[in-house]
C-alpha cells in the first residue's frame, strides 16, 4: 500500500461517510491523529489510518464506548480484541432483554386497553374459571388519606423496581369479612400480578385461589364504587352462588387513559362457590 499518499480531513471524512467534525473530534481526543500537519495546521492521514479509522467507527457503531477503545488501540491485539467484543456483547444481551421486557408491556397494556374498548355491557355480571395467579403485595394503611397513598407509592416503586409494572395494574384486594360487612372501600392489600417468567425474590407473595369468580365493571368514580358492588352481589345471589373468596379491584381506565373521573374503568371479581 502505497503511503505516500495522504488524505485531506475532508476527503478521510467522504471516504468513511462520516463528518469532517467526526474525525477532528477523534484527533482531539487522542483516538486516532493524522500522521502529519501541513500549513496552517491543516491534518492529513495515510491509507492506513483510513482503514484504521474505518475499524474504529465499526467498534463504534457496535457501542464500545470510546474510552475502553481507546484503551484497546494503545495494547491493540487479537487477545485484547476478542476481549473487548465479548464484553460489549455481554452488554448488547443486557441490553436486549431490557428491550424485550420493555416490549411485552407494551403488548400488555396495549392488549388490555383493546380489550376495554371491545365492551359493550358494563352491567353484566360474568361467571367464569379462572387460574391461580400470584401477587406481590403490600398492605393497606388506611389511618388516614396520607398513608393510603403511601401505601400505594410503595408497591408502585416496588414493582417498578422489579419491571413488573405498565403491563400489570395495580389492583385493591378486598376480603371476603369486609365483602360480608358491605365495607367496599376496606381495601387490606394493594397488588401486582406477577408475570409466570419472573424470576426474582419476593417477599410478598400472596396467592389469589383458582375457582369460579363473578365480575362486572364500574364505570365512574370511586364515590359510587358500592352501586356496582350492589349490582355484583344481587347477581351472585340471583345465581345461587356465594361468596367464598375476597374481592379484587383492577383499574382498566384512569388518569392514564381518561382526564373525567366519570369515565375511569374498574373490573371487579369475587371468588364464588354454589
Amino acid at each position: 500500500m502505497n503511503s505516500k499518499i495522504y488524505l485531506s480531513t475532508g476527503e478521510l471524512a467522504q471516504m468513511l461517510g462520516v463528518t469532517k467534525q467526526t474525525v477532528i473530534y477523534y484527533d482531539k481526543i487522542g483516538l486516532i491523529s493524522p500522521i502529519k500537519r501541513g500549513e496552517k495546521d491543516y491534518r492529513y492521514y495515510t491509507l492506513e489510518q483510513a482503514d484504521e479509522l474505518d475499524s474504529i467507527l465499526t467498534f463504534r457503531n457496535l457501542g464500545v464506548p470510546i474510552n475502553i477503545l481507546k484503551e484497546y488501540l494503545s495494547v491493540r491485539n487479537a487477545e485484547g480484541c476478542i476481549e473487548m467484543l465479548r464484553k460489549q456483547k455481554e452488554k448488547v444481551d443486557l441490553e436486549i432483554q431490557k428491550l424485550d421486557k420493555i416490549r411485552r408491556k407494551i403488548e400488555g397494556r396495549s392488549r388490555l386497553l383493546e380489550q376495554v374498548l371491545g365492551i359493550s355491557d358494563f352491567e353484566k355480571v360474568v361467571f367464569s374459571t379462572e387460574s391461580k395467579e400470584y401477587y406481590m403485595i403490600e398492605p393497606c394503611m388506611e389511618e388516614n388519606e396520607k398513608a393510603f397513598m403511601q401505601s400505594f407509592i410503595a408497591i408502585c416503586s416496588r414493582s417498578k423496581e422489579l419491571q413488573i409494572d405498565f403491563e400489570n395494574p395495580i389492583c385493591n384486594i378486598i376480603t371476603k369479612e369486609a365483602l360480608e360487612l358491605g365495607l367496599y372501600k376496606k381495601v387490606t392489600y394493594f397488588g401486582i400480578r406477577i408475570p409466570e417468567d419472573f424470576e426474582g425474590e419476593l417477599t410478598n407473595k400472596y396467592e389469589k385461589s383458582y375457582g369460579i369468580y363473578a365480575s362486572t365493571y364500574h364505570k365512574g368514580s370511586y364515590d359510587t364504587m358500592y352501586l356496582s358492588y350492589e349490582r355484583l352481589l344481587n347477581g351472585i345471589k340471583e345465581q345461587g352462588y356465594s361468596i367464598c373468596g375476597n374481592a379484587y379491584e383492577v383499574d382498566l381506565l384512569s388518569t392514564l387513559t381518561n382526564a373525567d373521573s366519570n369515565e375511569y374503568l374498574k373490573l371487579i371479581s369475587i371468588q364464588v362457590c354454589k
